[in-house]
């Protein structure tokens, strides 16, 4: 009996572990936009900045950034 109560309290006592998905709140604006912007700025880095491609680099940071939020919240 006094093992099964110890037991019952051990678990009453464990640290709640969260998922990422439990965590991860929608950023705020402010926020997605700098993620979004520092994506962006690294896939103009990759192509050495070639100049008439950053609408392109936006665009496709954006669908990157959205993913991977996505990813984390568990969603499709």
């Amino acid at each position: 009996m006094r093992q099964r109560l110890a037991k019952q309290d051990a678990a009453r006592a464990a640290p709640v572990v969260k998922t990422a998905a439990d965590t991860a709140a929608e950023p705020a604006a402010a926020e997605l936009s700098e993620m979004i912007s520092q994506a962006a700025y690294y896939r103009a880095e990759k192509r050495g900045f070639e100049p008439g491609l950053e609408a392109e680099d936006w665009e496709q940071a954006e669908a990157e950034v959205k993913a991977r939020l996505q990813a984390m919240r568990g969603r499709p």
